[in-house]
């Protein structure tokens, strides 16, 4: 991408001096580079805001003008001459206040990005205390600038398991997709994978308040909460958690490294076997798609939890790698 002539030809336009065969060759150049695309607006918004006034730099508006105006007051010109020095005083004005933009404006949030692998978790600690444990195939976003002080906010792809730390009256605040999640001091579990239709919450201790669209309800303890993505719902209905024979809810049984799964269909549970192990799945058959399951894989390998669910619904597999093939 030529980047000076993106600007020209922007400037002309904000000069009102772009012909018809310039301002399509400026719409195909910031279409076909997703990093110009921006550029447009950014023109735009330089074009129409005037220069600031910054501190130690008196005068820099005078400076600039300074440099452009003896070009706007060329008395007496040729009109094509007179058009070519308004379109480049326009670009020149755009390229100053871009500079200027760039030096001054506030600086970009220092993003930080948390991770686990497919067929891995993670324990981390964030800057405020708290503890989160990430689940297999999950991330977690914030700006570090502030965090713990000025905001707690995080956006989360994935599943994980909080332990929220109290900090002084700033509320800890999840994104999870659609769904947003306001803490002060809590133990909970969010389950919101990209493809999921749903997102899930489940309370341990403490008080959540999770809000979908224009609807919110608070989560007590040993409450569960599953908004379906695909619906506007008149009211959210929290559920009171199921526990097992261990006293753990199903919903974070993950912690103690045991994959729980209740009247699930095969393809339901291959998605989360492939999240539990970093596999991937392919059914050969749509029939075998619909036995249903229900029991718990702690240790063992994909080929044993395959041989144990085989003992109780036929179907045939074959694992080449990390691909695993079902058939009947």
């Amino acid at each position: 991408m030529d980047n000076d002539r993106i600007w020209i030809l922007l400037g002309k336009q904000l000069s009102g001096d772009i012909s018809s065969a310039e301002l399509s060759e400026l719409e195909a150049l910031l279409e076909n580079d997703p990093e110009a695309a921006a550029s447009g607006d950014i023109a735009a918004a330089i074009w129409q805001t005037p220069i600031r006034e910054v501190p130690g730099a008196h005068g820099s508006n005078e400076r600039i003008w300074g440099t452009v105006s003896p070009q706007l007051q060329t008395p007496r010109r040729h009109p094509l001459m007179r058009r070519l020095l308004t379109t480049a005083a326009a670009a020149a004005v755009l390229g100053a206040a871009w500079a200027g933009w760039q030096f001054f404006r506030p600086a970009a949030p220092a993003l930080q990005q948390i991770s686990a692998a497919a067929g891995g978790k993670s324990r981390v600690s964030l800057p405020d205390g708290s503890i989160v444990w990430l689940n297999s195939n999950t991330q977690l976003h914030y700006n570090k600038n502030g965090f713990g002080k000025q905001h707690r906010e995080i956006t989360l792809t994935g599943e994980a398991f909080f332990d929220i730390a109290k900090s002084g009256g700033v509320p800890f605040i999840i994104h999870a997709g659609k769904v947003n999640i306001r803490v002060l001091g809590t133990a909970f579990n969010v389950k919101a994978y990209a493809n999921d239709s749903e997102v899930a919450t489940t309370l341990v201790r403490g008080k959540i308040a999770v809000s979908y669209r224009d609807k919110t309800v608070v989560l007590r303890p040993e409450e569960k909460l599953t908004v379906a993505l695909s619906q506007q719902p008149d009211v959210l209905h929290p559920q009171h958690l199921e526990k097992d024979s261990s006293g753990m809810p199903a919903e974070i049984s993950w912690l103690q490294h045991k994959l729980v799964f209740d009247n699930n269909t095969f393809a339901e549970l291959a998605d989360k076997m492939s999240r539990w192990y970093g596999i991937t799945f392919h059914f050969e058959s749509a029939s075998v798609q619909q036995l249903r399951f229900s029991g718990i894989i702690d240790t063992e390998s994909p080929a044993e939890a395959l041989k144990m669910l085989r003992l109780s619904r036929p179907f045939n597999f074959r694992i080449e790698g990390k691909e695993v093939y079902i058939n009947d």
